[in-house]
């Protein structure tokens, strides 16, 4: 058997016999995890030289007993992978095509930015990339803002807390700004972009920002959220930000 991605000339192989007693310990460690409720399921993919050795799926969808069991074929919520897999990305294509300078400053692309610190103008595309913005970790901007526009300008105005380029830390915010640096860089959305550029070119049929509606009973629910949106999270993004930003966003 044999995984083409439209863009690959080398195909994966799929060389899954020995899964089970290869990667006997860790599934052992991963049912266990579900059994003690540490989370209620996990999804497993490992590849090596161009073979895929191991895919399986674990436990359910949540911790009912009656609840539907994950298979190889469910979706799951990436949540912050997607800094990686689309912001990032997107920020090294656009840097390999010579379009992105790394040492831009944000505010020569977003000027809403300064918001009157003229420190600001020291974040570059790089401190975004690094987490050394001197931006927060996470502010609950959705608790405030109705809509994209709303929540995009207090993130905007969201203050720093240390200085450009002296400290690293992990920053939601600093990532939904660099979203929007991108799609205006790039003059077009982030999803779009990444699923002409990444996502299709990868063969990554089931990596989408905001899934159609037919995908719902595959996904497995990541959240009861009952302060904001007050209902089971499930075929949509968890993070609250990213929700209020209407699904597209560089951090989530």
């Amino acid at each position: 058997m044999r995984i083409t991605s439209p863009a690959s000339a080398h195909p994966l192989r799929v060389e899954l016999d020995n899964q089970e007693e290869t990667f006997a310990k860790a599934f052992q460690i991963l049912h266990a995890g579900v059994a003690q409720r540490a989370f209620p399921s996990a999804s497993v993919a490992i590849t090596q030289s161009g073979s895929l050795i191991s895919l399986k799926g674990l436990g359910q969808f949540t911790y009912e007993t009656d609840s539907p069991a994950v298979t190889i074929e469910t979706v799951f919520d990436l949540a912050s992978v997607s800094k990686v897999l689309a912001a990032t990305t997107m920020a090294s294509i656009l840097y390999e095509r010579g379009i992105l300078d790394l040492d831009a400053p944000l505010a020569g692309v977003v000027p809403e930015f300064l918001a009157g610190d003229m420190r600001r103008n020291a974040v570059t595309f790089r401190m975004l990339l690094a987490h050394s913005s001197g931006l927060p970790a996470y502010e609950k901007l959705f608790l405030r803002a109705k809509n994209r526009d709303e929540l995009l300008r207090d993130a905007l105005a969201v203050p720093l807390h240390h200085e450009p380029g002296t400290h690293a830390e992990y920053s939601d915010i600093g990532f939904i700004l660099l979203g929007v640096a991108l799609e205006r860089v790039a003059d077009e959305t982030l999803d779009r972009f990444c699923q002409r550029e990444v996502f299709g070119p990868l063969g990554m049929l089931h990596i989408t920002f905001n899934p159609p509606a037919i995908w719902k009973s595959n996904t497995a629910p990541t959240a009861d959220d009952r302060t904001f949106r007050q209902r089971v999270i499930q075929g949509e993004v968890q993070d609250e930000n990213a929700s209020a930003l209407g699904g597209v966003a560089g951090h989530a």
